[in-house]
């Protein structure tokens, strides 16, 4: 009986796959330790543990406030890994219904109130989007491997503004680039993926 209610309070708390071996989990913050389930689709990429966590001691590792966009979200790690942290609002986006429905899922296990999901193409979004962020996530799939055109394309929308950090996942053979008002300020590489820093000007 005992064992039961165990395994009950692990469900409820969210932590069976912790113990017992399952998806991603929350690095730090409020939310410390709970999961985060995976989308296990062939075209999303989920940025792992060990990376996320080296990309947010970068960046932090923690906030007071401020607003983040997972641009191209999956399961959303990116963005509730800010959240919490401490980041105030978190907008997720992803054109793939089934990658969205996993970070909505996410979002409602850990009971997230301040966020805004879109299922748009990213140039729609950046076409739309009239709020900017203080923290941008992107991680397009692997074959959109035109670095300039994307951050061309984040430069010319409302999306971003002076002192914005963008956080661009990449293969690691992909060429990093800067153009006028973004800049590089860190570059590392993490097995087969680069992480790239940038401040807008």
């Amino acid at each position: 009986m005992f064992f039961m209610d165990f395994l009950a309070f692990l469900f409820i708390k969210g932590l069976m796959p912790f113990i017992f071996g399952g998806n991603m989990r929350i690095i730090a913050g409020s939310l410390r330790h709970r999961i985060i389930n995976e989308t296990n689709l062939p075209t999303t990429r989920e940025t792992q543990d060990r990376v996320r966590e080296a990309i947010f001691n970068s960046i932090g590792p923690y906030f007071k406030g401020g607003k983040a966009l997972d641009l191209f979200c999956g399961s959303g790690a990116m963005a509730i890994e800010a959240y919490s942290r401490g980041i105030d609002e978190i907008v997720l986006n992803d054109l793939n219904s089934e990658a969205l429905n996993v970070a909505r899922n996410n979002l409602v296990s850990l009971d997230i109130k301040r966020y805004k999901l879109y299922n748009l193409d990213y140039t729609k979004f950046l076409q739309d989007q009239n709020e900017a962020f203080d923290y941008i996530f992107v991680d397009p799939p692997y074959k959109m491997n035109d670095v300039e055109l994307l951050l061309k394309q984040i430069s010319e929308s409302k999306i971003k503004k002076s002192g914005t950090i963008i956080v661009f996942e990449m293969a690691r053979e992909t060429l990093a680039c800067e153009i006028t008002n973004i800049k590089i300020i860190k570059e590392k590489n993490y097995g087969k993926k680069k992480v790239v820093f940038y401040e807008v000007l």
